[in-house]
């Protein structure tokens, strides 16, 4: 009895230890580009994010209804950022960085959405929520604006 009693006490405890954070292993590769390119950005700006913090998760998946992507926020400050396969694998670079960026928005930096429109119908922030509200214009050309907006 005192044999059995001391596994389960063992088994339950062992099960309860959290897993170290690693934030390379957290991310998938593929997206991996994005964040490293969203914190040199963040620090162009004045803002530090150090992902060990973070305790962010990121992968391309299978999104269940309309969204190309999503930010879901668990307790203990966990976040899971999930991109739809489907868009990943139909986008070019500028669209993922777009698309990682807003989730990061929501994720890292707390931010709502946004669905201001400037004079001539294009969205004056990268936290749009994308529902016809604004014409996107996230160019080379407009992408600086859209960066100082985002981290302002």
């Amino acid at each position: 009895m005192k044999i059995t009693f001391v596994l389960l006490l063992v088994l339950l405890t062992g099960c309860s230890e959290e897993e170290p954070y690693d934030f390379q292993e957290a991310i998938s590769p593929e997206l991996m580009i994005y964040f490293e390119s969203f914190a040199q950005e963040a620090v162009k700006r004045g803002v530090m994010i150090e992902w060990s913090d973070e305790h962010i998760y990121a992968d391309i998946v299978n999104v269940e209804d309309e969204a190309v992507g999503q930010c879901l926020t668990y307790e203990q400050g966990k976040n899971q950022v999930n991109i739809d396969r489907q868009y990943w694998q139909s986008s070019n670079g500028l669209q993922r960085e777009f698309l990682i960026f807003h989730e990061l928005g929501h994720c890292i930096l707390k931010r709502s959405h946004l669905d201001l429109a400037n004079f001539d119908g294009t969205c004056m922030s990268v936290m749009s929520s994308g529902q016809g509200v604004c014409r996107r214009n996230y160019t080379t050309a407009t992408r600086k604006s859209y960066l100082d907006e985002l981290f302002s």
